[in-house]
């Protein structure tokens, strides 16, 4: 099944990069362009695309604003935000309504393909489960249940995925384990860090300024090391499968990249991560 895919953006070039990148690769249909973020909401209604790439900032209505009415009014889709904000609070709120990854301004091709191919990947791994549970459905309770594979454990997704960016125990792995197994339970993206560490502190009676800020370090820097670990994949082996499925997961796909360039020339700057992000695209995979 071919994905479906809508451009909101008022600039007319990044339609135009886009449509071509998305032609170009085979990774789907567009279906509908738009240069305004007036009616934005009524036009995802109806074509109900799979996918929506969205500017952050738009004339008459900011992108935020429709995903939040789109959601609000139903539409169950994927959206990728498009923009040059770097601002972290607007990015994480924007993750926060919802988008599975972010797009910088301008558009670099190998960012683009790559983050669109993984959310169209994504697509069509839902899309066949559906399925699967349709058919299934009209079977005996008894025999599926006698015969369905157990499913891992968010814990057991959790050490695989820690394995997998060369975290597993790391100095901070398992607080961030345990801070990810709370929002997992929460069943909710929609999350507050600061109260959050403030709750694993209090669960082992260490509150205070200082054990938070240390708490918030140690998070940060196993997170930092995730990312140093792609950056080496992607340095040996571009098409690395593990680098494929996690760079632009779990941080900015700009920022792999300039880790990727530390890694190779110490001079440069080293890359930055977005917790939030990284929460995100954890919660996404358990």
């Amino acid at each position: 099944m071919q994905t479906t895919m809508m451009i909101i953006d008022d600039d007319i070039a990044i339609h135009k990069t886009l449509e071509v990148l998305i032609r170009n690769n085979n990774l789907g249909t567009v279906v509908s362009a738009l240069d305004t973020g007036e009616d934005a909401v009524d036009e995802i209604l109806f074509y109900r695309p799979n996918l929506v790439l969205i500017d952050l900032l738009l004339p008459k209505m900011d992108g935020i604003t429709i995903m939040e009415q789109a959601r609000q009014r139903g539409y169950a889709g994927k959206f990728i935000m498009i923009s040059q904000v770097e601002d972290d609070s607007m990015v994480g709120r924007a993750y926060e309504c919802g988008v599975e990854f972010y797009i910088g301004k301008p558009i670099n091709a190998i960012e683009a393909v790559t983050v669109i191919r993984n959310v169209t990947s994504q697509i069509r791994l839902e899309q066949s489960l559906a399925q699967i549970q349709s058919a299934v459905s009209i079977l005996d309770p008894h025999f599926i249940s006698a015969h369905s594979e157990p499913q891992p454990s968010p814990n057991e997704k959790i050490t695989a995925i820690f394995s997998d960016i060369g975290i597993l125990g790391a100095v901070g792995s398992e607080e961030l384990r345990r801070l990810l197994l709370k929002l997992c339970a929460r069943g909710s993206t929609n999350f507050d860090l600061s109260a959050l560490y403030d709750e694993l502190l209090e669960e082992d009676n260490k509150s205070g300024v200082a054990p938070r800020k240390a708490l918030e370090q140690r998070v940060r820097r196993t997170i930092q090391k995730a990312l140093s670990t792609l950056a080496e994949l992607g340095c040996d082996d571009y098409s690395n499968s593990i680098f494929n499925d996690y760079s632009t997961l779990l941080f900015e796909f700009s920022q792999v990249r300039q880790e990727m360039r530390h890694i190779r020339d110490p001079r440069a700057e080293p890359g930055k991560i977005n917790t939030k992000k990284f929460f995100a695209g954890m919660l996404a995979r358990l």
